[in-house]
């Protein structure tokens, strides 16, 4: 069985090459040239969880991304040009019909303590922002940030969001739980914060459905971050804010070659979105 899904697969996916080389050659410079202008009008945002000093998180090793290598990807970044911001500054961005060009989102998932420690005096470095979203049962806790360190983020420029109460997969728990889940960890994160209102939420491990989208709006948020890699426009927020796409960054050990490829990813994952191919359709399939 597997070995005829994957002969099955494979033909498709030769197809696609001789079709693609076939177009290529013929319409080759114009794709270009469209592909250039939807870098243009697009932006990606970008997932960090751990950033410096090692910590036990039941997560892959890749997950934890050495400082050297986080600050590589700022000065790349920096040198190309990019103006790195804050998701909710995105969010205005594309609320507001603003440029997008050279423009990227930060954003770093779970809260933990090296987010400030090691992430935040690199991100004052590059004059760079960035989002963090809080999985509120962790603030405090030995490898998490605690209210102190999430008010510095706030005092210097950063947003925090909501990642929950318990890192609940929403898509996946009973409905009867949302409130808790998005409701409540808005409430009492917005109250350990001194009344900071939270515009975003991250979903955890990107899942989510219509009935989760359904609260995110019930509950007063602003937009909601996916696991779905592509990067973002005005058209595309303006029919679903809620559902944001991400790109995530880790080590893959190709150092910062591996990024500069995660962020391609970003913008052809994008643009090919907008030729009718979504290519997460595809991934969600071979990863069941």
């Amino acid at each position: 069985m597997l070995k005829k899904l994957a002969k099955f697969l494979f033909s498709i996916v030769l197809a696609f090459i001789i079709v693609f080389g076939g177009f290529w050659m013929f319409f080759g410079d114009l794709v270009k040239e469209e592909y250039a202008a939807y870098r243009k009008s697009s932006a990606p945002i970008l997932l960090y969880h751990a950033v410096g000093e090692p910590v036990e998180i039941e997560w892959p090793p890749s997950l934890i991304m050495p400082a050297s290598l986080f600050e590589s990807h700022l000065q790349y970044l920096n040198q190309e040009g990019y103006k790195v911001v804050s998701v909710e500054d995105l969010v205005s961005l594309l609320k507001n019909g603003g440029n997008l060009d050279k423009v990227v989102a930060m954003s770093f998932d779970d809260g933990y303590r090296n987010n400030h420690t090691d992430a935040l005096p690199l991100l004052k470095k590059y004059n760079a922002k960035a989002s963090f979203y809080i999985v509120h049962r962790d603030i405090g806790k030995t490898i998490y940030m605690g209210k102190d360190r999430l008010q510095d983020l706030l005092d210097s420029g950063m947003e925090i969001g909501s990642h929950t109460i318990n890192h609940a997969p929403l898509a996946l728990i009973d409905p009867k739980y949302l409130p808790w889940e998005v409701g409540s960890a808005k409430k009492f994160i917005e109250r350990d914060l001194d009344g900071y209102e939270l515009k975003g939420i991250a979903y955890p491990n990107g899942g989510y459905n219509e009935k989760v989208l359904a609260a995110v709006k019930e509950y007063n948020f602003s937009y909601g971050l996916t696991g779905k890699v592509g990067a973002n426009t005005h058209q595309t927020f303006q029919k679903t804010p809620y559902e944001l796409y991400r790109i995530s960054i880790v080590d893959d050990g190709n150092g910062l070659e591996g990024f500069k490829r995660r962020l391609e990813r970003a913008y052809l994952w994008g643009f090919l979105q907008t030729r009718g191919i979504d290519l997460n359709i595809l991934r969600d399939f071979l990863m069941q």
